[in-house]
């Protein structure tokens, strides 16, 4: 379950992602909107000039060309 706040990593070998979702469109999650995150000490903040982007909720799901979860929420 997706939820705001958490951080997920893209499933992509050629490079390292990571993003953390800022909202999502409500109960029937489709859309999650999310912002690239670097960590810096033990806190995630957002990469220089990092925009907020549109990733569809399918993405989510730990394989190659999605993202898998590397931090939750409580």
């Amino acid at each position: 379950m997706l939820k705001v706040g958490q951080i997920w990593r893209e499933v992509d070998p050629r490079f390292e992602r990571f993003v953390r979702i800022e909202a999502i469109n409500g109960a029937e999650v489709q859309w999650a909107r999310v912002r690239t995150v670097k960590k810096y000490g033990n806190v995630w903040s957002a990469t220089p000039g990092a925009r907020v982007s549109n990733a569809q909720a399918q993405r989510f799901n730990g394989k190659r060309g999605g993202y898998e979860l590397v931090e939750d929420v409580p």
